[in-house]
Protein backbone atom coordinates (compact mmCIF):
# COMPACT_ATOMS: atom_id res chain seq x y z
CA UNK A 1 0.00 0.00 0.00
CA UNK A 2 1.45 3.79 -0.86
CA UNK A 3 -0.28 6.43 0.99
CA UNK A 4 -0.46 9.46 -1.39
CA UNK A 5 -1.19 12.92 -0.37
CA UNK A 6 -2.84 15.59 -2.90
CA UNK A 7 -2.82 19.37 -1.85
CA UNK A 8 -3.82 22.38 -3.79
CA UNK A 9 -6.29 24.74 -2.88
CA UNK A 10 -8.24 24.26 -6.26
CA UNK A 11 -11.10 21.27 -5.99
CA UNK A 12 -10.97 20.71 -9.49
CA UNK A 13 -7.47 20.01 -9.78
CA UNK A 14 -7.53 17.57 -6.35
CA UNK A 15 -10.20 15.18 -8.02
CA UNK A 16 -8.93 15.52 -11.14
CA UNK A 17 -5.89 14.03 -10.13
CA UNK A 18 -7.10 11.21 -7.64
CA UNK A 19 -9.00 10.22 -10.82
CA UNK A 20 -6.23 10.24 -13.21
CA UNK A 21 -3.78 9.07 -10.54
CA UNK A 22 -6.39 6.14 -9.34
CA UNK A 23 -6.54 4.80 -13.20
CA UNK A 24 -2.84 4.96 -13.33
CA UNK A 25 -2.27 2.10 -10.33
CA UNK A 26 -5.36 0.20 -11.53
CA UNK A 27 -3.55 -0.13 -15.09
CA UNK A 28 -0.40 -1.19 -12.59
CA UNK A 29 -2.11 -3.02 -11.02
CA UNK A 30 -0.75 -0.99 -7.97
CA UNK A 31 -2.47 -0.03 -4.09
CA UNK A 32 -2.22 3.17 -3.41
CA UNK A 33 -4.93 5.21 -0.87
CA UNK A 34 -4.98 8.87 -1.57
CA UNK A 35 -5.71 11.59 0.58
CA UNK A 36 -6.45 15.08 -0.41
CA UNK A 37 -6.03 18.69 1.22
CA UNK A 38 -7.24 21.84 -0.11
CA UNK A 39 -4.65 23.96 2.51
CA UNK A 40 -0.71 23.30 3.11
CA UNK A 41 -1.84 23.98 6.76
CA UNK A 42 -4.14 21.16 7.50
CA UNK A 43 -1.36 18.57 5.89
CA UNK A 44 1.55 20.23 7.62
CA UNK A 45 -0.79 19.93 10.91
CA UNK A 46 -1.54 15.94 9.87
CA UNK A 47 2.30 15.06 9.53
CA UNK A 48 2.68 16.49 12.99
CA UNK A 49 -0.19 14.14 14.47
CA UNK A 50 2.00 11.78 12.84
CA UNK A 51 0.87 10.56 9.15
CA UNK A 52 3.26 9.29 7.22
CA UNK A 53 2.83 9.48 3.23
CA UNK A 54 5.34 8.00 0.93
CA UNK A 55 3.94 10.34 -2.33
CA UNK A 56 3.36 13.45 -2.16
CA UNK A 57 1.95 15.98 -4.94
CA UNK A 58 1.95 19.60 -3.83
CA UNK A 59 0.91 23.05 -5.32
CA UNK A 60 3.80 25.75 -4.94
CA UNK A 61 1.93 28.84 -4.84
CA UNK A 62 -0.77 27.92 -1.90
CA UNK A 63 -2.05 30.62 1.21
CA UNK A 64 -1.09 30.45 4.36
CA UNK A 65 2.24 28.12 3.74
CA UNK A 66 3.83 27.45 0.09
CA UNK A 67 4.48 24.41 -0.83
CA UNK A 68 8.41 24.71 -0.51
CA UNK A 69 7.95 25.76 3.05
CA UNK A 70 5.63 22.25 3.16
CA UNK A 71 8.02 20.22 1.72
CA UNK A 72 10.51 21.44 4.03
CA UNK A 73 8.66 20.29 6.40
CA UNK A 74 8.27 16.88 5.09
CA UNK A 75 12.40 17.01 4.25
CA UNK A 76 12.54 17.64 8.20
CA UNK A 77 10.91 13.88 9.16
CA UNK A 78 11.18 11.88 5.80
CA UNK A 79 14.23 12.07 3.59
CA UNK A 80 12.64 9.42 0.82
CA UNK A 81 9.57 10.54 0.16
CA UNK A 82 8.83 11.82 -3.31
CA UNK A 83 7.65 15.07 -3.55
CA UNK A 84 6.38 16.72 -7.13
CA UNK A 85 5.47 20.12 -7.14
CA UNK A 86 2.53 22.00 -9.29
CA UNK A 87 3.49 25.47 -10.73
CA UNK A 88 1.34 27.72 -13.17
CA UNK A 89 5.35 28.71 -14.00
CA UNK A 90 8.50 27.30 -14.58
CA UNK A 91 10.64 30.32 -12.99
CA UNK A 92 9.11 28.22 -9.81
CA UNK A 93 11.02 25.58 -10.63
CA UNK A 94 14.48 25.95 -9.26
CA UNK A 95 13.04 26.58 -5.72
CA UNK A 96 12.00 22.93 -5.72
CA UNK A 97 15.89 21.81 -5.75
CA UNK A 98 16.01 22.91 -1.65
CA UNK A 99 13.71 20.02 -1.16
CA UNK A 100 14.92 17.68 -3.50
CA UNK A 101 11.88 17.14 -5.39
CA UNK A 102 11.51 14.33 -7.80
CA UNK A 103 9.38 16.68 -10.49
CA UNK A 104 7.60 19.78 -11.16
CA UNK A 105 4.40 19.82 -13.36
CA UNK A 106 3.38 22.81 -15.40
CA UNK A 107 -0.75 24.03 -14.88
CA UNK A 108 -2.42 23.27 -16.85
CA UNK A 109 -1.52 19.41 -16.41
CA UNK A 110 -1.62 17.50 -18.91
CA UNK A 111 -1.87 13.29 -18.80
CA UNK A 112 1.54 12.39 -20.41
CA UNK A 113 4.05 14.63 -18.32
CA UNK A 114 1.50 13.45 -14.65
CA UNK A 115 2.17 9.49 -15.95
CA UNK A 116 5.54 10.18 -16.42
CA UNK A 117 6.33 11.83 -13.24
CA UNK A 118 4.00 8.74 -11.51
CA UNK A 119 6.28 6.92 -13.58
CA UNK A 120 9.51 8.05 -11.88
CA UNK A 121 8.00 8.44 -8.80
CA UNK A 122 6.34 5.05 -8.11
CA UNK A 123 8.30 2.76 -10.17
CA UNK A 124 10.56 2.18 -7.08
CA UNK A 125 7.55 1.17 -5.11
CA UNK A 126 6.46 -1.08 -7.43
CA UNK A 127 9.75 -2.60 -7.48
CA UNK A 128 9.65 -3.33 -3.81
CA UNK A 129 5.95 -4.69 -4.45
CA UNK A 130 7.34 -7.33 -6.69
CA UNK A 131 6.65 -10.96 -6.24
CA UNK A 132 7.47 -14.68 -6.62
CA UNK A 133 4.33 -16.81 -7.36
CA UNK A 134 5.81 -20.34 -5.99
CA UNK A 135 3.57 -23.71 -6.29
CA UNK A 136 3.71 -24.99 -3.36
CA UNK A 137 2.30 -27.97 -1.38
CA UNK A 138 -0.06 -26.32 -0.02
CA UNK A 139 -0.82 -23.75 -3.18
CA UNK A 140 0.69 -21.07 -4.55
CA UNK A 141 2.51 -18.27 -2.42
CA UNK A 142 3.71 -15.45 -3.58
CA UNK A 143 7.05 -14.13 -1.72
CA UNK A 144 8.52 -10.55 -1.92
CA UNK A 145 11.54 -10.44 -3.99
CA UNK A 146 13.02 -7.97 -1.39
CA UNK A 147 13.07 -10.76 0.99
CA UNK A 148 14.30 -13.81 -1.17
CA UNK A 149 18.01 -13.88 0.06
CA UNK A 150 18.66 -17.21 -2.53
CA UNK A 151 17.01 -19.66 -4.23
CA UNK A 152 18.62 -23.24 -4.40
CA UNK A 153 17.72 -25.97 -6.49
CA UNK A 154 17.41 -29.44 -4.70
CA UNK A 155 16.14 -32.72 -6.43
CA UNK A 156 14.41 -30.66 -9.26
CA UNK A 157 12.21 -28.33 -6.40
CA UNK A 158 13.17 -24.50 -5.46
CA UNK A 159 13.98 -24.15 -2.14
CA UNK A 160 13.35 -20.61 -1.24
CA UNK A 161 15.33 -19.20 1.23
CA UNK A 162 14.10 -15.57 3.12
CA UNK A 163 15.34 -13.02 4.82
CA UNK A 164 13.40 -14.08 7.78
CA UNK A 165 14.94 -17.22 8.05
CA UNK A 166 11.86 -19.48 6.35
CA UNK A 167 12.73 -22.12 3.42
CA UNK A 168 9.98 -22.55 1.44
CA UNK A 169 9.77 -25.36 -0.91
CA UNK A 170 7.92 -25.91 -4.28
CA UNK A 171 6.38 -28.70 -5.73
CA UNK A 172 8.32 -30.89 -8.12
CA UNK A 173 10.04 -28.66 -11.51
CA UNK A 174 8.15 -29.81 -14.74
CA UNK A 175 10.69 -27.27 -16.19
CA UNK A 176 14.26 -26.84 -15.96
CA UNK A 177 15.62 -24.49 -12.98
CA UNK A 178 16.33 -21.84 -15.27
CA UNK A 179 13.41 -21.62 -16.86
CA UNK A 180 11.63 -21.49 -13.43
CA UNK A 181 13.28 -18.50 -11.76
CA UNK A 182 13.41 -16.97 -15.60
CA UNK A 183 11.39 -13.99 -14.05
CA UNK A 184 14.19 -13.46 -11.26
CA UNK A 185 17.09 -13.16 -13.66
CA UNK A 186 14.97 -10.47 -15.35
CA UNK A 187 15.52 -8.73 -12.17
CA UNK A 188 19.00 -6.80 -11.72
CA UNK A 189 18.86 -7.76 -7.92
CA UNK A 190 19.69 -10.91 -9.14
CA UNK A 191 22.02 -13.54 -10.53
CA UNK A 192 22.50 -17.31 -10.87
CA UNK A 193 26.34 -17.97 -9.36
CA UNK A 194 26.38 -21.82 -9.91
CA UNK A 195 23.87 -24.57 -11.56
CA UNK A 196 21.89 -25.15 -7.94
CA UNK A 197 21.92 -21.35 -6.86
CA UNK A 198 20.68 -18.06 -7.69
CA UNK A 199 21.21 -15.00 -5.22
CA UNK A 200 19.79 -11.43 -4.49
CA UNK A 201 22.79 -9.47 -4.72
CA UNK A 202 20.95 -6.66 -2.35
CA UNK A 203 21.84 -9.27 0.52
CA UNK A 204 25.08 -10.56 0.12
CA UNK A 205 27.38 -10.03 2.97
CA UNK A 206 30.64 -11.09 1.74
CA UNK A 207 31.98 -11.65 -1.80
CA UNK A 208 34.64 -13.68 -2.70
CA UNK A 209 36.17 -15.00 -5.63
CA UNK A 210 35.03 -18.95 -5.26
CA UNK A 211 31.77 -18.43 -2.64
CA UNK A 212 29.75 -15.56 -1.59
CA UNK A 213 28.64 -15.40 2.19
CA UNK A 214 24.82 -14.62 2.67
CA UNK A 215 23.97 -11.86 5.33
CA UNK A 216 22.11 -15.53 7.02
CA UNK A 217 25.94 -16.80 7.20
CA UNK A 218 25.36 -19.57 4.25
CA UNK A 219 28.19 -20.19 2.39
CA UNK A 220 27.21 -20.50 -1.69
CA UNK A 221 30.03 -21.73 -4.12
CA UNK A 222 30.07 -19.96 -7.57
CA UNK A 223 30.87 -22.48 -10.59
CA UNK A 224 34.18 -22.05 -12.23
CA UNK A 225 32.73 -21.06 -15.06
CA UNK A 226 30.49 -18.64 -14.12
CA UNK A 227 33.68 -16.28 -11.83
CA UNK A 228 34.02 -13.84 -14.32
CA UNK A 229 30.98 -12.75 -15.14
CA UNK A 230 29.33 -13.33 -11.16
CA UNK A 231 32.40 -10.71 -10.62
CA UNK A 232 31.64 -8.23 -12.82
CA UNK A 233 27.90 -8.05 -12.19
CA UNK A 234 28.22 -8.06 -8.53
CA UNK A 235 30.96 -5.53 -8.82
CA UNK A 236 28.71 -3.16 -11.09
CA UNK A 237 25.78 -3.91 -9.05
CA UNK A 238 27.30 -2.66 -5.84
CA UNK A 239 29.19 0.79 -7.25
CA UNK A 240 25.63 1.73 -8.69
CA UNK A 241 23.75 1.04 -5.23
CA UNK A 242 23.59 4.17 -3.02
CA UNK A 243 25.29 4.21 0.39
Amino acid sequence: MIEAALCDDETEILDRLEKQIQKYAAGKQLDIRIEKYQSSRALADRLKEGAVYQFYILDMLMPEMDGIALGKEIRSRDSSAVIIYLTSSADFAFQAFGVFAQRYLLKPIQKKDLEEALEAGIGPFMKKQETLPVNTPKGIRKILYREIEYVENISRTLHIHTTDGQEIVSRFLRQSFENEIKELLDCRDFLQIHKSFVVNLRHIKIYGPYAVTMQSGEELPISKSRQVEVKRRYLGYVSEEPL
